[in-house]
């Protein structure tokens, strides 16, 4: 009964597409104004490791590979959440004129930050006819001025989770902690 389906389909003219296999990548960043170069060539480190683990073979960008990967970082903030305040610790100094200590006590300050949602798109570009033949893309939501704002954690954070799951085509970005 499959190979009559079978059959049937070729008969008709309508081939299935190739499955996706992994091979030759070089990644490229898209160029934008918003996005300063280390932070691109941060994301960019990220998902050829990410890639390398899925079993690809990274390429320098001047090499031709069987895929681009062209990644796409954008950043918007979403409004405001609290977070814990950095206390300033004890200092002290002595001049011409005497000296001076200052202690902070510790408090429950809380302050607000900006809350930074911080999507990366990953497509796989076919180098023979230029067409896009996977994409993917996550996000995450951190608060501003914190150590999980930092470009380089996002993007160990968000391309690994990324390129998990290729060759599945995911509807919607996903979401990250």
């Amino acid at each position: 009964m499959m190979w009559m389906a079978a059959l049937a389909l070729l008969a008709s003219g309508v081939q299935e597409a190739p499955a996706l296999t992994p091979g030759t990548v070089t990644v490229e960043a898209v160029k934008d104004e918003a996005t300063p170069a280390a932070v691109r060539q941060a994301f960019a480190d990220a998902v050829e490791q990410a890639l390398l683990d899925a079993r690809f073979t990274a390429l320098p960008p001047q090499a031709r590979g069987r895929y681009i990967a062209r990644i796409s970082i954008a950043r918007a903030e979403r409004g405001a959440v609290a977070s814990n305040g950095r206390e300033p610790g004890a200092s002290g100094g002595l001049g011409n004129w005497g000296g001076g200590v200052s202690v902070a006590l510790p408090s429950d300050k809380r302050q607000l930050r900006g809350l930074i949602v911080t999507t990366l798109t990953v497509e796989l570009v076919s180098r023979a006819d230029d067409k896009v033949v996977w994409r993917g893309s996550a996000l995450t939501a951190q608060a501003a001025g914190t150590r999980a704002d930092v470009p380089a954690t996002l993007a160990a954070k968000l391309a690994p989770a990324i390129i998990r799951a290729f060759p599945q085509t995911l509807a919607e970005p996903l979401s990250t902690p």
